[in-house]
C-alpha cells in the first residue's frame, strides 16, 4: 500500500510539472536546454508544499539550475519569475482541479516533429465524415 501510493504521487507529481495544454512539446529539430527547461509548470500544491519542500511550485527553478537546494527555491523561483516575465509557466489552479483538465484534454500530440501541442481525444470526429460526404 505505502509503495503504490508513493508511486502513484510521485507519476502525478511529475505528470503535473510536465503537463498542460498551454505548454508546448518539442520535437528534436526545435529541442532546446531552455525551452526545455521552460515547459515546466509550478502549480500550488496546499499543505503538499510544506511536505514536498515545495518540488511542484518551485518546478521551473528546478530545471534550470538542478544543483540549487530546495531552501533556495522559492529565492530562485522569484528571480526568475521576474526575469523571465510572460515566459514563466505558473498555473494558480489547485492541484487536483487541474489533474481532471489535464487528463480531460492532454492525450497526444500529432507528431515529434516541430513544437506540438496537447489534443484532446474529445476534439477526434467519431465518425469517418469524408465517407459520409462521398455517399
Amino acid at each position: 500500500g505505502p509503495y503504490t501510493w508513493t508511486n502513484a504521487w510521485l507519476v502525478l507529481y511529475t505528470w503535473l510539472q510536465h503537463t498542460d495544454p498551454s505548454v508546448p512539446q518539442y520535437g528534436e529539430d526545435e529541442w532546446t536546454f531552455v525551452k526545455g527547461a521552460l515547459t515546466t509548470i509550478d502549480r500550488p500544491y496546499g499543505i503538499f508544499d510544506f511536505f514536498h519542500h515545495k518540488i511542484g511550485s518551485t518546478h521551473v527553478a528546478h530545471h534550470f539550475f538542478h544543483e540549487i537546494p530546495f531552501y533556495n527555491g522559492d529565492e530562485a523561483t522569484a528571480a526568475i519569475k521576474e526575469y523571465l516575465g510572460p515566459l514563466y509557466n505558473y498555473d494558480p489552479t489547485p492541484w487536483y482541479l487541474a489533474m481532471i483538465r489535464i487528463a480531460k484534454r492532454c492525450h497526444y500530440v500529432e507528431g515529434i516533429d516541430g513544437i506540438q501541442y496537447y489534443c484532446s481525444l474529445e476534439d477526434v470526429p467519431l465518425k469517418n465524415t469524408a465517407k459520409e460526404k462521398s455517399s
